[in-house]
């Protein structure tokens, strides 16, 4: 962070906090955060829930990041597989459509 913080007292923000909480409300992704610490020392801050939401999907894009170049970078230098070689990989068997007893599409009438 680059900006000089303002850190408001933990008894200051207390005694204020039902107003803080609805100005924070009202002003949503505009509201000014609030940083909430002792001795000067940020330890807490106060955003809108709005922002908030941005923040952690934000996060967790982030975080998926190098996952996704990873296994992009693996599908190109592995042939696609056919539905049938992927199920035999993982032990499944794969049975037709409509056959057994309840699969066809014979009415109890």
């Amino acid at each position: 962070m680059t900006k000089f913080v303002h850190v408001e007292p933990i008894s200051s923000a207390r005694a204020q906090l039902s107003e803080t909480i609805a100005r924070i409300g009202e002003q949503g992704l505009h509201a000014e955060p609030v940083v909430i610490g002792r001795r000067y020392k940020p330890e807490a801050v106060l955003i809108s829930f709005e922002l908030y939401e941005r923040l952690a999907d934000l996060i967790d894009e982030i975080q998926l990041a190098p996952l996704v170049r990873e296994r992009l970078a693996n599908s190109a230098a592995s042939p696609d597989l056919t539905l049938e070689e992927v199920a035999d990989s993982l032990g499944i068997e794969i049975k037709e459509r409509g056959t057994g007893p309840s699969g066809g599409h014979e009415s109890a009438a």
